[in-house]
């Protein structure tokens, strides 16, 4: 029996609806107008034309990876971030819109030719943004693991071309000996474990050494706090998102290193990015 373009996406709805998936309809025209290569407003706007076995096939197959929550941006291979396509894949956590408050207050504080850093870059999204919008910042970007640099570096290159960042493997600081930065910014992972349970269930299928760490969620976020002095300038600035439940532990953990500290909201009103300076 024939199927229409009309009739497969409404089939897709229901099926990712009943599922519990949420935003079903957005999901679905993503899904197909991938399988189908064509624009997302074609699913609505264009001819209502029959698929062929093989175009059914494929779609199904997207839509069944989503049926078990696996996240959209690891089934197309891509994630919009500051602007930018980036490549994901599960070796790298799928960049967020509140990230994007990050970039913005390193584009703010990096004076002219400043040095900055992005730790723990993951797919990159954070450090090809600054180098995008500032090409005059040295940037550099440092990754505990080697599958996330690869991402990092294909974007980085597919961005920016092949000499726009710096990348430095190990954890956190470790690479960057003998190195200062006007400019740190870091993601770091800051989910308690424990939350796991509640937690949405697209979230097993991102890495773990980017979301969870230990004594509930604030293990990296204060090790990044304690190391950070000595590899800033004197007129330095840490820029680092928190989780929405850590706006005084981390104004504590900055005042206890030294630094002046000032917690701002993300664009949906949560305390999400904290400012240290020295």
């Amino acid at each position: 029996m024939p199927v229409r373009v009309s009739l497969m996406l409404a089939d897709s709805i229901e099926r990712l609806k009943e599922a519990g998936i949420p935003g079903p309809a957005l999901d679905a025209e993503l899904l197909i107008s991938h399988a189908l290569e064509i624009e997302r407003h074609r699913l609505r706007t264009g001819d209502d034309r029959e698929l062929a076995e093989g175009e059914v096939r494929r779609i199904n197959r997207l839509v069944g990876r989503r049926l078990k929550f696996e996240p959209v941006a690891y089934i197309l291979g891509v994630k919009e971030f500051y602007s930018i396509e980036f490549i994901v894949n599960r070796n790298v956590l799928i960049p967020r819109p509140e990230t994007e408050l990050v970039v913005d207050m390193a584009i703010y504080y990096a004076s002219q030719n400043a040095a900055v850093v992005d730790i723990g870059t993951g797919s990159g999204a954070i450090a090809v943004s600054l180098k995008h919008a500032r090409r005059d910042l040295e940037v550099h970007a440092t990754d505990i693991s080697a599958k996330a640099l690869a991402v990092a570096r294909k974007n980085a290159a597919r961005v920016l071309g092949r000499k726009g960042i710096r990348f430095h493997r190990g954890d956190l600081f470790k690479p960057l000996a003998g190195r200062r930065f006007q400019v740190i910014a870091v993601n770091p992972p800051y989910v308690d474990r424990k939350e796991l349970p509640s937690l949405q269930k697209e979230l097993s299928y991102e890495p773990e050494v980017a979301l969870f760490s230990g004594r509930r969620g604030r293990d990296t976020v204060e090790r990044v706090v304690t190391a950070a002095r000595p590899f800033l300038t004197e007129d330095g600035v840490l820029i680092m998102e928190i989780g929405d439940g850590m706006k005084e532990f981390a104004k504590q953990a900055g005042e206890h290193g030294g630094f002046s500290v000032s917690v701002l909201n993300d664009y949906s009103g949560l305390p999400r990015v904290a400012v240290m300076k020295r």
